[in-house]
């Protein structure tokens, strides 16, 4: 028998880089949907924060938490150091980050060894994201904005005034 042939040889098996992309899309698909949103625009669309922000009319704070729940969600910090270096990796994407808070993670960078280790692997797994971004994203419907409460209101709205305006003229 030759090697194609056995069971060893199965053509369907995931392979472990790909088990990892796999369980990093489950973790995206359990964020909230406004997360995977701000994680999308960032990742597929390369869209600044601000851009974000305006985009699902949010503060650039709510899409700074978001992106650090969304690195958080993906990656379970290890370490106080790695859930530290995730809050700096996204507050530092933000151009609203003054001069001083550089100079903090400045000096938060340069206090220990394992925070220049924790800083890396988390722009490290920021890279690992795009992947199963790009899955997630399919169809880029994080594009599309909902109806909210007051769009299916007026509809609602616009649907009885229309019906009581059939029903008088008949």
């Amino acid at each position: 028998m030759t090697q194609l042939l056995t069971q060893s040889h199965n053509l369907f098996d995931n392979t472990p880089g790909q088990q990892g992309q796999d369980s990093l899309f489950l973790s995206l698909k359990k964020l909230p949907r406004r997360a995977q949103q701000v994680l999308l625009f960032s990742r597929l669309d390369n869209l600044p924060y601000p851009a974000i922000a305006q985009r699902l009319d949010i503060s650039l704070s709510c899409v700074e938490k978001d992106m650090h729940a969304a690195l958080e969600a993906c990656f379970p910090p290890r370490t106080a150091a790695n859930s530290l270096a995730m809050g700096w990796y996204a507050r530092l994407q933000n151009p609203a980050t003054t001069a001083s808070e550089r100079i903090d993670f400045r000096r938060w960078l340069d206090s220990a060894s394992e925070h220049v280790s924790a800083f890396h692997d988390t722009e490290l797994r920021w890279r690992q994201l795009l992947a199963p971004a790009r899955v997630l994203g399919v169809g880029h419907w994080y594009r599309k904005s909902r109806l909210g409460l007051r769009a299916w209101l007026t509809a609602g709205l616009a649907v009885a005034l229309t019906l009581e305006f059939i029903s008088q003229t008949l």
